[in-house]
């Protein structure tokens, strides 16, 4: 599980993010992994808050790199195969979440208990909140990442917030909302809307990515870094070996293609190796739907 994947990404100079919902309790991934080895958390937000307060001080405490606050996923989203599979109700899906599974009339517990304790009020303000949990006495705190952004205006917000340092373009993979936007769309839309946001934050991408040369691209089209999550898992199952064999795979393509592409630094990939125009129709460029005149309108 997460103990493999921490060695092996000690191993191969990979930064791991760990989950609310990781198996194992956070200092025990964090022990597996070198002395002085990045991590950062993904953080889904309890309804107890005390409980997300003390998580925040121990990743601290841990040395956790970065907490990427998971913004995409404020309740559980319709995963019918999760829905299929029945569990026992003493079991405890997360040994940091503490969420304890749960069967109920619509299928298996196990997709909703993994996210039946988050807070689903979560507002922009209470970033603040999040930022002042890891904040020490020398003043300075983890750096906060919104993972789960979908909208240039959203990005924008981000970044007029004074809290969030980068965002993560992400739609959950797919299993949040179905027909949701790639993110690949949301960062070109970026670039058409609002392309000043790469000078006051960094943007990581994640979603679908399972080549080297699906991280070219995003590299090519603004990309900080590229986050890569179901590849794990098939690995995984490997244990250590088997992840540290896909991150050679991973490596070796993204090398191979920087080369076909005459690039010697990743830094020097650029949009004019990337053709985009099978993706441009579908990038939206202002909030005004083009023959759609609705708006909200208050109610009693």
């Amino acid at each position: 599980g997460e103990l493999a994947v921490a060695r092996a990404c000690g191993e191969q100079g990979i930064i791991q993010t760990i989950s609310t919902n990781a198996s194992y309790p956070l200092d025990e991934i964090v022990s597996a992994g070198r002395p002085g080895q990045p991590f950062f958390l993904q953080l889904y937000v309890n309804a107890d808050r005390a409980q997300t307060a003390a998580l925040l001080r121990s990743a601290k405490a841990l040395h956790i790199k970065a907490i990427f606050l998971t913004v995409d996923a404020p309740v559980p989203g319709k995963r019918e195969a999760d829905e299929r599979i029945l569990v026992s109700s003493s079991l405890t899906s997360s040994a940091i979440s503490g969420a304890v599974a749960s069967n109920d009339n619509k299928g298996g517990g196990l997709g909703r208990v993994m996210a039946k304790y988050i807070d689903p009020t979560l507002v922009w303000a209470d970033l603040r909140w999040i930022k002042a949990c890891t904040t020490g006495p020398d003043g300075r705190s983890i750096p906060l990442v919104l993972k789960g952004v979908q909208t240039a205006a959203d990005a924008v917000l981000a970044a007029r917030s004074g809290v969030v340092d980068a965002i993560l373009l992400s739609n959950h993979g797919g299993r949040s909302l179905d027909t949701t936007q790639p993110a690949m769309a949301t960062l070109l839309e970026l670039h058409k809307t609002c392309p000043d946001i790469f000078d006051h934050l960094e943007v990581y991408v994640d979603g679908g990515f399972t080549r080297g040369t699906d991280v070219l691209k995003a590299v090519a089209l603004g990309a900080v870094a590229v986050g890569i999550g179901r590849p794990w898992l098939y690995a995984v199952g490997y244990g250590q070996q088997g992840v540290e064999h896909l991150c050679e795979i991973l490596k070796d393509e993204l090398e191979t293609s920087m080369k076909m592409c005459g690039l010697t630094d990743v830094a020097h990939a650029h949009p004019g190796i990337v053709n985009t125009a099978a993706l441009e129709p579908l990038v939206r460029t202002s909030d005004d739907h083009p023959w759609i005149s609705w708006r909200p309108k208050a109610r009693m």
